[in-house]
């Protein structure tokens, strides 16, 4: 996986982790600091889509090394695990947003990658 490729998943993940936080930390919990980060996730999904639209990245690169696939899928399966239970427990901030967020640029991976791309350089 390309290092800016591998940068892009973590920012995209920086809402849910701010997020995270809050729901468990109350005290801390910010709307702008929230939303700043929604901000760069977005970002950095549009970053990912627009990788995925020139052939860059799929699932081919992701899964072309299992060393690097097996953490990552690790990491993302956990990640949502907590996720949902926070949501269950009615404790996730933000939560409408947060799933919002989710399902719309997974969704966006998930079309943008069944297509057939060519790698253009």
């Amino acid at each position: 996986m390309d290092t800016r490729i591998f940068i892009g998943e973590l920012l995209q993940d920086l809402p849910l982790w701010v997020a995270l936080f809050m729901s468990v930390y109350v005290e801390y919990q910010n709307e702008n600091i929230f939303f700043g980060s929604l901000i760069i996730g977005i970002a950095a999904t549009f970053y990912l889509l627009y990788e995925i639209k020139k052939g860059r990245y799929s699932f081919e690169t992701l899964f072309n090394k299992p060393s690097e696939a097996t953490p990552f899928i690790i990491y993302s399966f956990l990640l949502l695990i907590i996720l949902i239970i926070l949501t269950f427990q009615d404790r996730l901030y933000m939560g409408s947003i947060v799933w919002m967020y989710v399902i719309a640029g997974s969704l966006g991976e998930m079309l943008l990658m069944r297509k057939d791309n060519k790698i253009e350089k």
